[in-house]
Order: structure tokens, then sequence, then C-alpha cells
């Protein structure tokens, strides 16, 4: 998919320069290029080896209520990638800082979904909903004007890119769960209790504690609240907690308003879900979609299987990692995306068939209830 074309009929203004001037602007803009390669010819390095970073643009979109929506793009490739963060409740200051390899290729869309980020606040339940999550992502296809988009969904973004792929299953080009969150509530609902085992015992109390959206509500500093969690939760995302300091997103990044908001958005929209399961209609999409799941993510693999094993066209990639599997292991990840996104498949990505009762683990849930969950199904970075 590329950007359209400028209009045959826009309209072009000609502005006329003073050829003299002109000509002055263009010598100092040479000899500013030649001071630059002596720097760096004097300082040892080529100027090429210093790539051009890839060109930023931000602005705003309309969904349909009138919801003020903010995007980034990043990159000017000629095909197009349209990335759906996790949360919910975090922004897209969580996921683009380190994934900065696709906008190589790529021109890749990034927008802070409603009540987040940058994007217009709500506090009004009824507009964060799933159903409002999915006309905006439409919405985000129509402002670019994307005939079909290929849609890159991370940990919740996941589970939010298939509900968009079943209502427009005709505008999804390519479709990649990374780490997405569970097709189903009673998949989703085991997976709170395997993060909350993997939290020490020492930090459970104050986890606890801090989880509730009151107090975020109510708080003095909420930014200063928000990176107390995630000094908790972020490490559980990896499989070595110490490569959790490598991560360059910050759940905590944005203003102050929205982070304050961050877990009473996250509450609602989990209650606007209610008792989930896409798995039947998923049989009906026919587009390519890779799955990615990481060997040790707190998500447990039967999420991931159920993914794969329901869509037609669907290959899973599992990578030694946890939860953050562009983070832990981007030699594989990055390849592996660049490889779908040109129309092959990653050479480790796996056909899954679907398995009934009898398979351990998929459609079977070995979660007893013991486990004490969450006050509220926390957001991922």
């Amino acid at each position: 998919m590329r950007f359209p074309g400028k209009s045959k009929r826009q309209r072009i203004t000609v502005i006329r320069r003073n050829p003299d001037k002109e000509q002055m602007r263009n010598r100092r803009r040479t000899l500013l290029a030649l001071s630059v390669c002596l720097f760096w010819s004097a300082i040892g390095l080529p100027p090429s080896a210093f790539a051009v970073l890839p060109s930023t643009t931000e602005g705003y979109l309309s969904a349909d209520d009138g919801v003020r929506l903010f995007y980034t793009t990043v990159g000017n490739g000629p095909e197009t990638l349209v990335m759906v963060h996790g949360g919910p409740g975090n922004s897209l200051e969580s996921l683009l800082p380190d994934m900065g390899p696709l906008a190589e290729n790529h021109t890749v869309i990034y927008y802070d979904q409603r009540g987040n980020g940058r994007s217009e606040l709500l506090d009004d339940p009824r507009q964060l909903t799933i159903d409002k999550h999915v006309q905006d992502l439409e919405a985000v296809r129509r402002h670019f004007q994307l005939d079909k988009m290929s849609l890159l969904g991370n940990s919740w973004g996941g589970l939010l890119a298939g509900f968009y792929a079943i209502a427009h299953p005709e505008r999804v080009e390519r479709l990649i769960l990374h780490s997405p969150a569970s097709p189903s509530f009673r998949l989703l609902s085991d997976s709170t209790g395997y993060i909350y085992q993997r939290i020490p015992d020492a930090q459970k109390k104050k986890f606890n504690a801090i989880s509730y959206p009151e107090q975020w509500i109510n708080s003095r500093d909420p930014r200063k609240l928000c990176r107390e969690f995630y000094d908790i939760l972020k490490p559980v995302y990896f499989s070595d907690p110490g490569k959790a300091a490598a991560m360059k997103g910050d759940t905590c990044a944005g203003p102050e308003e929205a982070i304050r908001r961050q877990q009473l958005v996250n509450k609602q929209i989990w209650v606007s879900l209610g008792d989930w399961d896409i798995q039947p209609a998923l049989r009906e999409m026919h587009f390519p979609a890779l799955v990615i799941h990481g060997r040790d993510d707190m998500i447990p693999v039967d999420s991931s299987l159920a993914w794969a094993a329901a869509m037609p066209d669907a290959r899973l990639l599992i990578i030694d990692s946890g939860h953050m599997t562009h983070i832990e292991q981007p030699d594989v990840f990055f390849p592996a995306v660049r490889r779908f996104l040109a129309g092959e498949w990653p050479q480790e990505a796996e056909t899954v068939r679907e398995r009934g009762p009898g398979f351990p683990g998929i459609f079977n849930s070995t979660t007893t209830g013991e486990v004490p969950l969450f006050p509220h199904l926390p957001p991922s970075p």
C-alpha cells in the first residue's frame, strides 16, 4: 500500500525568488554540507556511516464521533504498516522507540488510542469500548486513504487488531499479532494468573495496592506512581529481567492527565469486552496472518496457538524470549516481520492445526482460580 499522490487538480503556487539571493542560499547549503563531511572525516568516520533519519510527521485525525486522535508517521517507504499499541491505557510512546527498524523500509503509522497519550482524554465509559476502538482504526485507514492495511498489533493491540479484522476483513492486507492478548476471555484470565506468579512475593502487596484506578486518579504525582507500578511489572515481560533496561519505550510518557487515567481506561475497556470469544469468527478470515510468541512469554503459548489455529491462513513463530520479542531478539523479530510483509513466510513459522478436547493446554484451562488475580487486568508496556 502506498500513500496517495497529489491530486492533479491540486493548485500549485509558484514563488518567484531573486536569482542572486537563491544563488547565495545554494552556496551556503553547499558550504554547510562540506563542513559536515570535513567534520566526520576529521574524527575518522565517513558521512556514509551515518544513515539518514526516517522522516516523521505528526498530526490529528477525527474519529467518527468527533474524538481527536493523535498520530505519528515514521519513515518514507513505499509500503505502509499500521501499528496498534498495547495497553489498554498506554500510548504510542510505549512502542514506537523500540520499533525503529521497521521504518527503514516502510512508512509506519502509529496512533494514540482514544483516551490515551495525546489523543482526546475521555471519562464517559460509553466512549471507551471495543466497538469505538474498532471504529477509530477504520478512521485511521480512511484518513490515510489506504485501500487495505497491513496491521501489527502488540499485546492488547493484537486483540484490537483481531476485532478490527473481523469487522473489516476486506480492509486487511496482512495481519501480524505480536505477543497478542488472548482471543477469548477464558484464556486471558488464565494469563493473569501466570503474570501474578512472576511478581516477586515481596512486591505483590505493593503492586496490588497501587493497581487501583482511584489511586491514579487522585494521585498528586501520577507519573511517579506509574514508574513505581512498571518498575515492578516491566521485568515480568522479559525472559531475562535484566534486559528490561534495554526497553526504550516509555509507558509513563505523555501528558500527566493521560497517565492519571491510564488504569481507569484499562479497566473500562476490559469491562466493555465482557466474556468474549472471537475464535469462531476468526475461522472466516482468509488473509495471511503471522502470530509471534515468546517461548517464555507470561501469556501462555496456548493463547497464540488458539490464534494461529483459528485462522485458515495463519502461522505461528515462537521465539526464545519473553513478551517483548522485538527487544530481546531483534535479530530474529525484525527480519521475520520484514519477510512476512514482503509476501513470504518466515522460515521457522509453522502452521497450527486446531486441537479439540484432549490436547493438554489449548481449549483446556489449567488454572483453578487458586491464583489471585489483579484487581483488574494490567496494561502491557
